[in-house]
């Protein structure tokens, strides 16, 4: 099968992140199309104003706005919206790239062959981290498994950004690993950045952005012991807004400015991320690109991206003790910081970035039949 003619399928945000990807496939493909889907109401208004609603009510109650988007219906519905738009095209395109498995590009007839690039799967969620998997009892848990073997098994393949969510599918899914390709991601920016970096600062850098999941407690706790023995130590979250009154602690909370955020990255000297649960750390990919190393936890799709000594520090768990200590000994030794700085620019130039990605992806695409 010669494959000419992509349209890319997914949420929106999810699509939208990813256009360097699109980007790039378009220089192998003759066109390379956009169809953010997955609405729940055929009419457009009706599914903002029931968004838009949920929006509202996530910031109140979460685990109700996660239980209306995780369960059969809702995935069903979703795919069912999404072919429906893709059957009103005026076009038939080769290939489906569906992004991420909330939901499938088909679900009545597949008789156009489909992709998927996944970050992470509902079992994985189920044993890492259940607010994201916050079905009422087994039964609902599996119909929703039942929807997503349904669209993995169907998929002519399966790219992935972490070897976690390759093994997941193998061992909870049943999908053939030959079926399975880990790409990785890059940031949302694919631009490459060749300034200087340097250090000194003792600023450390943390995305609060889903506080406790992504270990702020441990963060906070590893400060403490980090001030003790370097007093001008500064801790920087970003992310959110939070209620926090500790010294030497800055909260900014979201930064919506990409030179802002650019400086935030250039004048810290380290990233910590000792996460419960991260699918992937496209956090850690854009401190990579500027020259920060980072601190992470051996969880999940994060020790895809950090390899331990070389561009940065990976810690057995979550552990406020060994993060505190791991941190003051890299702030203290500004040689080896400079040494993993070169290393984490080097990984994003050769492995980290839409190019290198892209052309993976396009040479598996080239061998579907």
């Amino acid at each position: 099968m010669e494959i000419k003619r992509i349209l890319v399928t997914g949420a929106h945000e999810f699509v939208n992140r990813r256009q360097g990807l699109f980007e790039v496939l378009s220089s192998y493909f003759d066109c390379v199309e956009c169809l953010p889907s997955g609405e729940l109401h055929r009419l457009k208004a009706l599914d903002i104003l029931t968004r838009g609603y949920y929006k509202i009510l996530q910031r109140f109650s979460p685990i109700t706005v996660s239980r209306f988007w995780k369960n059969k219906n809702t995935f069903i519905t979703r795919s069912r919206n999404t072919e429906r738009k893709i059957r009103q095209l005026e076009y038939v395109p080769d290939l489906v790239f569906h992004i991420f498995g909330m939901f499938n590009p088909f679900w009545d007839k597949f008789d156009i062959p489909y992709v998927m690039y996944l970050d992470y799967t509902m079992a994985l969620a189920h044993k890492k981290w259940l607010p994201w998997a916050p079905f009422h009892d087994n039964q609902e848990y599996t119909a929703w498994v039942e929807c997503e073997m349904t669209a993995y098994q169907r998929a002519r393949h399966i790219f992935t950004l972490g070897n976690i969510v390759k093994t997941s599918l193998i061992e909870d899914y049943g999908i053939k690993p030959e079926k399975i390709t880990v790409v990785g991601s890059s940031s949302r920016s694919q631009k490459l950045y060749e300034g200087e970096k340097t250090f000194g600062t003792k600023q450390i850098l943390f995305n609060g952005s889903d506080f406790e999941r992504k270990g702020g407690d441990v963060v906070l706790a590893a400060f403490k012991q980090v001030k003790k023995v370097l007093p001008e130590a500064k801790l920087v979250i970003i992310g959110k807004k939070l209620d926090l009154h500790e010294d030497g602690v800055f909260n900014p909370g979201y930064i919506l400015s990409s030179s802002e955020k650019q400086n935030l990255f250039l004048e810290s000297d380290l990233v910590v991320a000792p996460a419960y649960c991260e699918p992937y750390g496209l956090f850690l990919v854009e401190a990579f690109n500027y020259g920060v190393p980072c601190i992470i936890a051996n969880n999940d799709g994060m020790p895809d991206i950090v390899d331990n000594g070389v561009n940065g520090v990976v810690i057995a768990q979550p552990n406020s003790d060994i993060l505190a200590e791991k941190i003051i000994h890299l702030l203290s030794d500004i040689p080896v910081l400079k040494t993993m700085s070169k290393n984490a620019r080097s990984k994003v130039k050769t492995q980290l970035n839409w190019n290198v990605i892209g052309e993976k992806v396009s040479q598996v695409l080239s061998t579907i039949t």
